[in-house]
């Protein structure tokens, strides 16, 4: 299912199902899996799609600082996507591609990341009907390793996802999350997103804005149908600030 919370102060419900939670602490729940980083490998090429390809490197290359429109960096996901689907894993990737290995050498570059993509330590295995959590501490692994695990986690993982940060991790390639109706997500401010994705997930029915910014709040009434200068919609925004 879609869901968005947008605000500073939302608690997001847990499904029932299974499902994969990220962020930087997560709840502790019975019979719940934990993906710790500092202690588990995962294993994310292993029977990846041409699709799943193509959407990772797309994600990768919005990492680097070189922006995501030049060309330079359009011909390195093209050459990328057909490298990830041929290497059955990160350190063993080969491409003649100079723009290609530079990312992947950054990406490697990094003993944490090194560790958790390269088969170092004992492999999680993500299984859709389970209940998981992924503690992908920013503190503990930085900016930028925290930022591509999570991007890869979900692109791996097939099932229903749980992101409270989503303007950390969203990009305009998890637009498609939306279109297959599972994403529940949460986001200080409506500006946290690219433009392109907020408009997608503008488009979930299910929205609850809590601790909202005034902007947020009278843009997600208009959204839910009030016209401005109505009792409905004064009222939607005071309570999507409260």
């Amino acid at each position: 299912m879609n869901k968005l919370f947008v605000g500073t102060s939302f608690d997001i419900p847990l499904p029932r199902r299974g499902f994969l939670f990220i962020d930087d602490n997560v709840p502790k729940l019975p019979l719940a899996q934990i993906f710790d980083p500092l202690k588990h490998s995962i294993d994310p090429l292993r029977k990846i799609t041409p699709r799943q390809a193509r959407d990772l490197a797309d994600v990768l290359y919005t990492t680097t600082p070189q922006g995501e429109n030049t060309l330079t960096v359009r011909n390195g996901r093209r050459a990328l996507a057909p490298a990830l689907l041929e290497a059955k894993r990160f350190d063993l990737i080969t491409t003649e591609d100079e723009e290609v290995q530079g990312m992947l050498d950054d990406l490697l570059f990094l003993p944490e990341l090194r560790s958790i993509l390269c088969g170092q330590r004992p492999i999680f295995s993500f299984k859709p009907h389970t209940r998981i959590f992924a503690r992908i501490s920013r503190a503990e692994l930085g900016e930028y390793a925290a930022l591509v695990l999570g991007l890869i986690l979900i692109n791996h993982y097939p099932g229903q996802l749980i992101i409270p940060d989503f303007g950390f991790y969203g990009r305009d390639a998890h637009a498609n999350l939306v279109r297959q109706d599972r994403l529940i997500a949460g986001v200080r401010f409506l500006s946290e997103l690219p433009p392109r994705l907020r408009q997608t997930v503008l488009s979930i029915d299910d929205k609850v804005p809590t601790g909202a910014l005034y902007e947020d709040a009278e843009l997600l009434a208009r959204y839910a149908g009030f016209s401005p200068g109505t009792n409905g919609f004064t009222k939607y925004i005071t309570d999507a600030m409260a």
